[in-house]
């Protein structure tokens, strides 16, 4: 079983205010991201291996979750800043040959870190059954700092597939909720 981790970056400084790549989290955003640190800590929601978009606002949001979980190994990937959810899928069943020769079939729990609109549609897209309370929840907005946590029946993630994703929760910071 594989377990995959989307996590959208906390609130940051409005569009315009600096170039989109650049943008900062706001005072929220920092303790958005301090809490989903926590949480995953506190649920042993352990990546083997964390992807990262190269935005400011991604960086610092995974920093974040770093202090909390420090033993992530972490690939920044540049055209994550832009993909789409087909083109993350794709990605993601890419067997994750920069982590390392041979370290692609240890990852097991892998944790992806992006933007929106692309982890909605990735989420969504991705999940076929599970917790409906949750999977109700995120068919609606996902908000800063939102985690969807799925797991997939398959042992290699060249198998990842859409609608085959048990979504096992779907958290938020408490000043989204």
């Amino acid at each position: 079983m594989l377990r995959l981790m989307v996590l959208r970056h906390a609130t940051a400084v409005p569009h315009g205010s600096m170039p989109d790549p650049e943008r900062v989290l706001t005072p929220q955003g920092l303790s958005e991201a301090g809490e989903v640190a926590r949480y995953c800590a506190d649920e042993m929601l352990l990546p083997d291996l964390a992807l990262v978009s190269p935005s400011t606002r991604t960086q610092q949001t995974f920093a974040a979750v770093r202090t909390a979980v420090p033993d992530v190994a972490a690939l920044t990937i540049p055209a994550l800043y832009s993909m789409q959810a087909d083109e993350l899928i794709s990605t993601l069943q890419g067997n994750h040959g920069a982590a390392g020769e041979g370290q692609a079939g240890q990852i097991r729990t892998l944790m992806l870190v992006g933007h929106n609109p692309a982890c909605t549609e990735l989420a969504q897209k991705l999940v076929g059954f599970g917790d409906r309370y949750a999977f109700a929840r995120l068919r609606g907005e996902f908000p800063p700092a939102g985690l969807a946590v799925m797991d997939f029946d398959v042992g290699e993630w060249s198998q990842l597939a859409a609608g085959t994703g048990r979504l096992d929760r779907f958290w938020v910071p408490s000043a989204s909720n």
